[in-house]
C-alpha cells in the first residue's frame, strides 16, 4: 500500500513510525506541490493533500482522500464528487480553537475593545461612560449549526452563564457522530441546549437570540441562508458571528445593518471572494471585526489532523466505515 502525502506540513520520525506499525510496509511518499495534477499518482492508495487533483485518470488506484480542511464544499462539481473514493475531511480538528475565536470576539465586542484599542494611537483619554461593557451571563446564544464548533462554543458559551438554542437540519439528533480530538470538551451528547430549532423554525429561533453564531457548512441549502429580512428578525442591537464559509450570511446586507445600527455589532472570518479585495464595501462597515479566515488556524494543526489518520488508517484496512466521511448527498 502506499500512502502519498502533499501538503506543506513535514511528516516527524514518529509519525512515519506510527503508520509503518498501522500498515506493516506501507510506502510513504511526502511532496508540497500546490499543483496535485503534476504528480505521478499511479500506484497511491491514500492520498492526504489540499487540493485534490482532478485528473483522476493519473490515480488508478486511489481509494481514499483526506482533506487538510473541513469544508468540502469546493469539492461539489469535483470530478471526484462522481466517484466511489471516500473522501474524509478535517472536522473536528478546529472545534477548539475555533470556539476560542468565538469566545473571544464575543467578549471583544461586549468590553467595547475595538473602540478602547483607538485609545492608545489617539493618545486621548476616553469617556469610559460611553465606552462601558455588558455582562453576558443571562444573555442567549443561537447557534446554526451543532456539529464539533457548535459544540464547544455552546460549552464555552454556556459556562459563561449564557442561555442556548441550536438550529439544526436534524434537531431529533442531539449525538454527537463526528471526530473530537479534544477529551472533555464539546457537548457530545447535546445536554446543553435549552431548546432545539429545524431550519425550517428560523423565523421563531432568531428573535430570542442576543448573539447569533453560524458555523454550518456551505451547502446548496445553506447559501443565502441569512439575508436581509432573517438579519431583521434578529433583536436591535443583537450580535452576529460567522466562521464557517462566506454566502452563508448575505454581505450586503449585513453591511446595510450595520451601517442602519440595526445589529450591533459582527465578526466575520470568512468571506464570498478570498483574499478580500481593498475595496470591499466591509473595510468601511462600523463595528464589525474582521479576520482573514483564520479562526482555525493554531500552531497544533497537523499533530491533531494526524490523530484523525492513525483512527481512520485501522478502519480503512478493514474496510469499515471512516470517520468524518464526507456524505455526497448532505454535501459536507
Amino acid at each position: 500500500m502506499k500512502i502519498h502525502f502533499n501538503m506543506a506540513f513535514a511528516l516527524t520520525p514518529d509519525q512515519r513510525t506510527a503508520l509503518q506499525q498501522i500498515a506493516p510496509g506501507c510506502e510513504i511518499v511526502h511532496t508540497s506541490e500546490p499543483n496535485p495534477d503534476l504528480l505521478d499518482g499511479h500506484d497511491v492508495d491514500v492520498l492526504v493533500t489540499e487540493p485534490v487533483p482532478r485528473d483522476l485518470a493519473q490515480w488508478p488506484a486511489l481509494r481514499w482522500v483526506q482533506l487538510l480542511s473541513a469544508g468540502s464544499n469546493h469539492l461539489q462539481g469535483h470530478p471526484i464528487w462522481g466517484t466511489d473514493i471516500a473522501v474524509t475531511n478535517a472536522s473536528g480538528t478546529h472545534g477548539v480553537p475555533i470556539a476560542q475565536y468565538i469566545t473571544a470576539t464575543w467578549l471583544m465586542m461586549m468590553h467595547r475593545m475595538p473602540e478602547l484599542l483607538a485609545f492608545k494611537p489617539s493618545r486621548i483619554w476616553p469617556d469610559r461612560a460611553a465606552l462601558s461593557g455588558r455582562v453576558v451571563r443571562d444573555l442567549t446564544v443561537g447557534i446554526i449549526g451543532y456539529g464539533g464548533i457548535g459544540r464547544e462554543s455552546a460549552r464555552q458559551l454556556h459556562a459563561l452563564g449564557m442561555r442556548v438554542l441550536c438550529l439544526k437540519r436534524n434537531p431529533e439528533d442531539r449525538i454527537h457522530h463526528g471526530n473530537n480530538p479534544f477529551p472533555g470538551t464539546g457537548d457530545p451528547t447535546g445536554k446543553i441546549p435549552a431548546a432545539w430549532y429545524a431550519p425550517e423554525q428560523l423565523t421563531e429561533f432568531l428573535p430570542q437570540c442576543d448573539l447569533v453564531v453560524v458555523t454550518v457548512p456551505s451547502t446548496p441549502q445553506t447559501a443565502g441562508f441569512l439575508g436581509a429580512d432573517e438579519l431583521q428578525q434578529m433583536k436591535k442591537g443583537a450580535h452576529l458571528i460567522l466562521i464557517s464559509r462566506g454566502g452563508i450570511v448575505d454581505e450586503a446586507a449585513l453591511a446595510a445593518s450595520l451601517h442602519a445600527g440595526h445589529l450591533g455589532g459582527a465578526a466575520v472570518d470568512c468571506f464570498v471572494r478570498e483574499p478580500l479585495q481593498s475595496d470591499h464595501p466591509f473595510f468601511d462597515v462600523p463595528h464589525l471585526i474582521m479576520t482573514p479566515h483564520m479562526s482555525g488556524v493554531f500552531s497544533d494543526y497537523w499533530p491533531v489532523l494526524f490523530k484523525l489518520l492513525e483512527q481512520n488508517l485501522p478502519l480503512f484496512l478493514s474496510d469499515q466505515p471512516l470517520l468524518n466521511e464526507v456524505s455526497r448527498t448532505h454535501g459536507y
